[in-house]
């Protein structure tokens, strides 16, 4: 059974200004805000609607996970790929960012597992690294980050997962092998997982794809495996349904409504694929 709807009643339209754009490697940007409502009720692999221009166009707000809060700030991770993240990276300090949000269901914390295992890929770090501080204040003892990236200017720099926790470890990978082991953070999978109690995994589909095949060898399986999808969600409250995503067993579901996490075995991975890649815009 697919999960429940998310609770649209949390979301509030809240305009902040911004306080930080900070350039990383590869083309990725972190944006910190001043959003007071969104940085007290935000839950790790929640996302916020956001919007910084006048006008029409473009029409619709832009998706992103709230990657990191504290005290009434927001951050968030993402890149110039279309017209609305070219204006988002845009952004200086001082200018308005309009977030509708939180919005989506996230990662399951409930009880907080003992050892987690989480697999960053490109830009999907974005949800993790203010996961990788609700599962530390929860009591987890053991968070291994495995991050993935095409080449080394690709990957989330290492200490934004830990954000001053030394405890936290992260392992990486490059496809060219630059930097950490040469090949695909997938492949870190198995020799990561053994007794852990869950998985939590963000990137590319087929990257999300490969992991799922990945944990169906492992023996025992996690307790939990949990991904967050990439969709085109236009609205984020599942009135465009854009994002209408297979789910195992012939049932579809709107990925703003019923994901963007999902465990492992709801999603039919075969049918996900077939469908064209998302992308922000």
């Amino acid at each position: 059974m697919i999960r429940p709807l998310s609770d649209l009643g949390r979301a509030r339209d809240e305009t902040g200004e911004v306080v930080a754009v900070e350039a990383l490697e590869g083309g990725m940007v972190e944006i910190t805000a001043r959003l007071p409502r969104l940085a007290t009720t935000a839950r790790p692999g929640e996302f916020a609607q956001l919007r910084a221009w006048a006008g029409v166009d473009p029409l619709l707000r832009r998706p992103f996970s709230v990657a990191w809060t504290a005290g009434e700030l927001c951050s968030f991770v993402l890149e110039a790929v279309g017209a609305g993240t070219r204006l988002l990276v845009a952004l200086r300090p001082g200018d308005p960012l309009q977030a509708l949000g939180p919005l989506g269901n996230g990662f399951h914390l409930d009880p907080v597992p003992a050892r987690a295992v989480i697999v960053s890929g490109g830009l999907g770090c974005a949800p993790f690294p203010l996961l990788v501080r609700e599962l530390r204040q929860g009591g987890c003892a053991d968070v291994t980050v495995l991050s993935g990236a095409a080449t080394a200017s690709r990957l989330y720099p290492a200490e934004r997962f830990r954000r001053g926790d030394d405890a936290v470890r992260v392992v990486e990978a490059t496809d060219d092998g630059s930097q950490g082991r040469r090949g695909l953070v997938t492949e870190l999978v198995a020799g990561a997982c053994e007794e852990t109690a869950a998985v939590y995994a963000c990137g590319p589909n087929p990257m999300l794809a490969a992991l799922a095949e990945a944990l169906r060898h492992l023996a025992p399986p996690p307790e939990r495996a949990e991904v967050s999808l990439e969709a085109p969600m236009g609205c984020g409250f599942g009135t465009c349904l854009g994002c209408a995503l297979p789910a195992a067993g012939g049932e579809w579901f709107l990925c703003c409504r019923r994901g963007p996490v999902m465990e492992v075995s709801q999603v039919d991975w075969p049918g996900l694929l077939a469908l064209p890649p998302a992308h922000v815009a």
